[in-house]
């Protein structure tokens, strides 16, 4: 123990004569002799600032970076960046960001934002399942960098900003002839192929245009005989074109358009532990037994015989700026988008056979999101318009931007999901809507849930912020927003049989025939909650206190208070439950410190330090029916503003160059969050359910947060000639705690049972630490010629890991955990042309 404290003192005294830092990956100049941040320019507080002049805890990672590691979506990009995670859940494109503690429970507003030249990015509905509010892929190549704020962002960047934000700035057209056409391959046959073309159309006008398309097979072995043999593939091609018009000397106009079609098979969770007490348990356990002897780590089973994950978005941003004097500079940001998202997917990933009729395949089909064919789970279309004036006085000591802000969300088309009662018996087939569907009428269970929804979002704001330079060295920075937040939303849920088929009477598995509403939606004309009833509305301020203090140039200290929020929303899938919940907010205090440094071993440090306080904690609350009779169902899930939290943690990051040609990088976040209270309030809804299944036990961690995650990594540049090229090989190493997904007590029930009998507790797993190795090798301007050569590797160890899980070993019977990906590697080669 004493040596263990020695060490972290030795550590704590080693980092201060460093001073500290800000998160960036800096690039070396030519001559690898000085480590500098100079070309590192950010929009944290939406005006271009060098990023060690910037007051906020900021990862910054550039598009070198995300090349050389691959890195295409949401889940590689916190690979790199220590502190932000990822839900990884249904499939690439419903990944959801978590900063500092701030996760996204199922039917909630993002709680990280995540915004593509500078404006949001295009939402999904928000009903059964989630959608958009991320960085799918294609999102990910041709950009300047990817910066990652941490902490509330509420003033500047608006609501669902509590955890922070992450920015994607693309390259803008330049005034060169440039470009470059590149391919990849890999293992799990892999290939991506990607371009981009510059061409300066005149002496006023420029275009960039770019694509990307990426296959590769899945890595979840299915096993099941139904369905595809992969899951957790990727299939998707991206498109991006902008244009810059300077219209005038004072005038540019700056318009994008992007588009994604992504359309693969998802993911699917494994099952790998049963309750021999339950009899769902007693089933599942050919299915854990036939895991174990396999000695797959990656084998799943499901019996979903057309799963598919598709995403469509289009959007086009129109960015027109004018600098009206000298002092004043003038925005206006508009931008329309349309998301498409459908899924269908098992989602328990059971595969439990039972034969009715000799010769016909059948089973207990598992929970599913299926959108029926024509629909989709997410559709909505995104209007955005933000009106903004930046400027500064003559004396250069006060900096000041202001703005008006509006956000229109409408549904594109109806959202729609079919959900067969668990207990059903079906064929094993595919099928594409309810008159194709194959299910045992004379079950007990004969029935399939139709749900219809369509959701609308509002959202206006004005804000203003101002920077005040005291002195040359002091500087106060203040700000405030005012948001109007309103949700209106609609359910319809239809109530499907199967029933004997009276023209065909010895048909046993027929098709579902309508018979009427939902108990849930029975009151209610056309089985259809109207928007009178599903809506709800708030107004919040946000705001920013902020001193930064330079003692040196290269020195800088800085104190911040803030207040963030995350809206509520009407919850159109919780008819029969909580149909709407309120904001949340969090107060954040944090401090910290940047510097660089030059001298024998130049290089910079940063740290930054906060205490975060959460109220009105939206939590995805589990309601249970215990009782003989339950008109609503055996359970239903519905977001309550249930709690209070508090979280802190400490952030660094830094970089040296000890010699000329190697260069070391390093970076490392902790993290201690406990929740404080929950407060459950379920007396209107106990007509219908009797008993609350909590996400966390008061004095957990909060869900999705590892306490510690770090990675350090080392470039050496080769002693080659010059005329054969530049010659490096990079090594990375991240490490990240285990952390939780659902509360301590899932399985007390279970456990005091056990207990009883003398039986050993059932455990409620964590996700896997994560101790990984990368490694590239990097060749540019092979002999003396616009090409590059790479190799990658992730994961070089193959190590297994367990990104989420799902405990049902009390409920249902059996616990689930989604995998991570396994060792992944390939070759790159890059033809540059022009000026590139």
């Amino acid at each position: 123990m004493l040596f263990k404290h020695r060490r972290c003192a030795l550590f704590a005294t080693a980092a201060m004569g460093l001073i500290i830092s800000e998160h960036a990956f800096a690039q070396s100049p030519e001559d690898g002799t000085v480590i500098s941040d100079e070309t590192i320019v950010v929009t944290a507080r939406r005006i271009e600032e060098r990023l060690q002049d910037v007051p906020i805890s900021v990862a910054v990672v550039n598009q070198d970076q995300l090349t050389k590691a691959n890195i295409v979506g949401a889940d590689d990009l916190a690979k790199v960046v220590p502190g932000l995670n990822v839900e990884s859940r249904y499939s690439s494109e419903t990944n959801v960001f978590s900063i500092r503690g701030f996760s996204q429970a199922l039917r909630t507003q993002s709680s990280v934002g995540t915004f593509f030249a500078e404006v949001v990015a295009p939402r999904g509905g928000a009903g059964a399942f989630p959608g958009g509010d991320g960085a799918g892929p294609g999102s990910l190549f041709d950009l300047q960098n990817v910066q990652v704020l941490k902490g509330p962002q509420g003033t500047l960047f608006g609501r669902n900003t509590t955890g922070g934000d992450v920015l994607l700035t693309p390259k803008k057209p330049t005034d060169r002839f440039e470009g470059y056409l590149e391919g990849s391959y890999g293992n799990y046959s892999m290939f991506r192929v990607q371009g981009v073309l510059n061409i300066p159309l005149a002496s006023w006008a420029r275009a960039r245009f770019g694509v990307d398309r990426q296959t590769r097979d899945g890595f979840l072995n299915n096993v099941s005989g139904i369905g595809p043999k992969r899951f957790n593939d990727v299939d998707y091609t991206a498109l991006r074109g902008s244009l810059v018009l300077d219209l005038t000397p004072e005038l540019e106009n700056y318009t994008i358009v992007s588009y994604l079609n992504s359309d693969h098979v998802g993911s699917a969770p494994q099952l790998y532990r049963y309750n021999p007490n339950t009899s769902f348990g007693r089933r599942a356990q050919a299915q854990v037994d036939r895991l174990f002897a396999s000695g797959d780590p990656y084998q799943v089973e499901q019996t979903l015989a057309n799963p598919r994950s598709v995403t469509k978005q289009f959007q086009v941003i129109n960015i027109t700026k004018w600098d009206a004097s000298d002092y004043i500079t003038v925005k206006n940001i508009l931008s329309y988008a349309s998301f498409k998202q459908g899924l269908r997917q098992s989602v328990f990933g059971f595969n439990f056979p039972i034969t009715v009729v000799p010769g016909i395949a059948s089973n207990f089909p598992s929970p599913q999101a299926f959108n029926i064919k024509g629909t989709y789970g997410n559709d909505q279309r995104s209007f955005v318009e933000e009106f903004q004036i930046q400027g500064r006085s003559s004396d250069g000591k006060l900096q000041y931007q202001g703005g008006l802000y509006y956000e229109h969300s409408t549904p594109g088309d109806l959202t729609q999901n079919a959900s067969i009662a668990v207990g059903a018996i079906c064929q094993a087939g595919p099928y594409e809507d309810l008159s194709s569907m194959r299910c045992l009428w004379a079950s007990p269970v004969n029935t399939v849930n139709v749900n219809t929804y369509t959701t609308e979002f509002i959202n206006m704001a004005a804000y203003a912020q101002a920077t005040y330079a005291v002195t040359d060295q002091l500087k106060l920075t203040a700000g405030a927003r005012l948001n109007y937040d309103r949700t209106k939303s609609t359910s319809q849920g239809l109530l499907y049989r199967f029933l004997p088929d009276a023209a065909n009477p010895t048909a046993l598995f027929v098709p579902g025939t309508l018979v009427g509403c939902q108990v849930t939606h029975a009151a209610y004309a056309d089985c259809t909650v109207g928007s009178d009833e599903l809506h709800t509305s708030s107004t919040r301020p946000t705001w920013t206190l902020n001193a930064s203090y330079n003692p040196t140039d290269d020195v800088m200290f800085y104190a911040t208070y803030s207040r963030g929020y995350r809206q509520g929303s009407a919850a159109p899938a919780a008819i029969g439950a909580k149909t709407s919940f309120g904001p949340e907010t969090v107060d954040n205090f944090e401090g910290g410190v940047k510097t660089s440094f030059q001298g024998a071993v130049p290089g910079y440090f940063n740290l930054a330090g906060f205490y975060s306080k959460l109220k009105d904690a939206q939590q995805l609350i589990g309601l249970q029916c215990t009782r003989a009779s339950c008109p609503a169902g055996n359970s239903a899930t519905s977001v309550f503003n249930a709690g209070k939290a508090h979280m802190w943690g400490i952030e660094f990051d830094g970089s040296l160059r000890p010699a000329s040609f190697f260069r070391l990088d390093f970076s490392g976040a902790y993290l201690k969050t406990r929740l404080d209270s929950l407060d459950v309030d379920i007396t209107p809804y106990t007509a219908n359910f009797d008993n609350i299944l909590f996400p966390a036990a008061v004095g957990d961690p909060l869900p999705l947060t590892p306490k510690f995650g770090g990675n350090v990594s080392g470039t050496f540049t080769l002693p080659i000639p010059e005329n054969l090229g530049k010659l490096s090989v990079s090594a990375l190493y991240r490490y990240s705690t285990s952390f939780s997904t659902a509360a301590s007590d899932t399985n007390a029930a279970v456990n005091a049972a056990r207990a009883a009998l003398g039986l050993p507790p059932i455990p409620v797993d964590n996700a896997t630490p994560v101790k990984q190795l990368d490694l590239n090798l990097d060749w540019r301007d092979i002999g003396g010629q616009p090409i590059d050569f790479s190799i990658f590797a992730s994961n070089v160890t193959k190590q297994v890991t367990y990104t989420l899980i799902q405990p049902l070993y009390g409920s249902f019977g059996f616990d689930l955990r989604y995998l991570g990906q396994p060792r992944m590697f390939g070759a790159r080669l890059r033809v540059r042309f022009g000026d590139e």
